[in-house]
């Protein structure tokens, strides 16, 4: 236990007021990070960081403090104190389903349970074999990074859990001179803690020098609309970027447009398109079988057969603004921080159609293959895919260069005109930022999607 001292009179010390809520979340994490680039072996660094943080919502205010360091007292004192003195608005939240089964099993080859002599042998090679693989690579850049983190919540309700987070991710980039621009491939690999997703990656890093290679005499693509056929990896951000993040329900506050955008009933997209927020799986880095405000996770259907179903993420205090139930998605990125509306694990469901018949169906379009990265504004979406070869009468081409994909959010729905068959569960590098809190891992589940007139622009 992280928490000395009993909590109920942790809370009964700290000059709450009558109805206040109170609660108190403690952390202790270790960190590895791993970086080559140029000659070798960059920096290796392992570190430790503990603190706890506190939050006090009530009729006379709300406020949350945190600090480095394990007593919690002063902290939640000080919460107290400043939710009645600094004038923030008053909060309430919504009744909710607390988290009260064990920790899950551990799951893989956990990451903490290999040396750190056998992790840098490992990625070292990955480093050393890419820059010898071709004579046009210039350099290569790996990065890893996993993480563990305790974490204990008490709150003034009666509520004690305890939770383990882990994080894994490995992003290789391979560059290589593609003269006016420097051309690139990447691998990128994620996981809840196991260390075997980065084990045996050798045929996907010689597809990325491949891909940086080739890349120097490809043609930039012509800006214009193009039909899109996006692989799991890429249709999972793309549901992650839109859907999404106009679900999280602390946006819709004040927002009567969004709502309407996203009012239940609502058709956005085809009968085959049906998207869910859930807890996700054991071992992935989108796991969240409890939220940071205790509550146990559920799946939230976001979308069935193309129509509006529940269109909100919530925590307790949206939950509570909407009159509706808390779904487990209140995260918080580690003890410096407040919980949120984010998301875990969004997970496009299969469709029936073939990659043959996806891409077969395309007169002039791109095969778009992994993402480098993404972004929306809840209005419109940016993507620069990893790598897209040019489609031109159901056959597939040589590669195009400088893509970037964009659209407007809604629009693109009534875009998609056909899933695949076969759903992608794996997990890659990528994270999610919001508020100043990056990178919070999340995974996401999908199969291929074929997207109908999209904006493509060089980059």
């Amino acid at each position: 236990m992280l928490l000395t001292g009993g909590s109920p009179a942790l809370f009964r010390d700290a000059g709450l007021r009558a109805d206040d809520y109170a609660e108190v979340r403690l952390e202790r994490a270790r960190t590895v990070d791993l970086v080559w680039r140029g000659d070798g072996l960059e920096s290796s660094v392992t570190s430790r960081d503990e603190g706890c943080c506190a939050r006090v919502i009530g009729r006379s205010g709300s406020a949350f403090a945190s600090a480095t360091g394990m007593d919690a007292g002063p902290v939640l004192r000080r919460a107290a104190r400043d939710a009645v003195e600094l004038g923030c608005a008053a909060g309430h939240l919504a009744a909710h389903r607390p988290y009260l089964d064990d920790r899950p099993g551990e799951t893989g080859e956990l990451a903490e349970t290999v040396g750190l002599a056998e992790k840098t042998e490992l990625l070292g090679a990955y480093h050393a074999a890419a820059l010898a693989a071709h004579p046009g690579v210039t350099g290569a850049l790996v990065y890893y990074r996993e993480s563990v983190a305790d974490v204990e919540l008490f709150t003034s309700e009666g509520t004690g859990v305890s939770y383990r987070r882990r994080d894994l991710t490995l992003q290789i980039t391979v560059y290589a001179d593609g003269g006016a621009a420097r051309t690139a491939g990447s691998v990128s690999a994620g996981s809840g803690g196991d260390f075997s997703v980065v084990r045996g990656l050798a045929s996907d890093l010689e597809a990325a020098v491949a891909t940086a290679v080739d890349l120097r005499a490809a043609p930039v693509v012509a800006p214009g609309e193009y039909d899109v056929v996006c692989d799991g990896p890429l249709a999972g951000i793309w549901a992650h970027e839109t859907i999404g993040h106009l679900a999280e329900a602390d946006h819709h506050l004040g927002d009567a447009a969004l709502q309407r955008s996203l009012a239940p009933g609502r058709r956005l997209g085809p009968s085959m398109l049906t998207i869910t927020d859930h807890p996700g799986r054991p071992g992935a880095r989108g796991f969240v079988p409890v939220d940071d405000e205790g509550t146990a996770g559920s799946a939230v259907e976001l979308l069935r057969d193309g129509v509006v179903t529940r269109p909100r993420l919530h925590d307790r205090s949206t939950a509570a603004a909407f009159r509706e139930d808390p779904t487990g998605n209140a995260r918080a990125l580690n003890f410096r921080h407040p919980p949120l509306p984010r998301l875990r694990t969004i997970a496009i469901a299969p469709g029936a159609a073939s990659e043959e018949e996806m891409i077969g169906g395309v007169a002039r379009g791109l095969l778009a293959r992994g993402v480098l990265g993404g972004q929306t504004d809840r209005a419109g979406f940016t993507f620069l895919p990893a790598e897209c070869r040019e489609i031109r009468d159901g056959e597939v081409l040589g590669r195009v260069r400088g893509v970037v994909l964009s659209g407007d959010v809604l629009g693109a729905f009534a875009a998609i005109d056909a899933i695949g068959r076969e759903q992608w569960r794996g997990d890659t590098s990528a994270s999610c930022g919001k508020q100043g809190q990056n990178a919070l891992p999340v995974s996401s589940w999908a199969p291929m999607l074929r997207l109908r007139g999209i904006r493509v622009t060089s980059g």
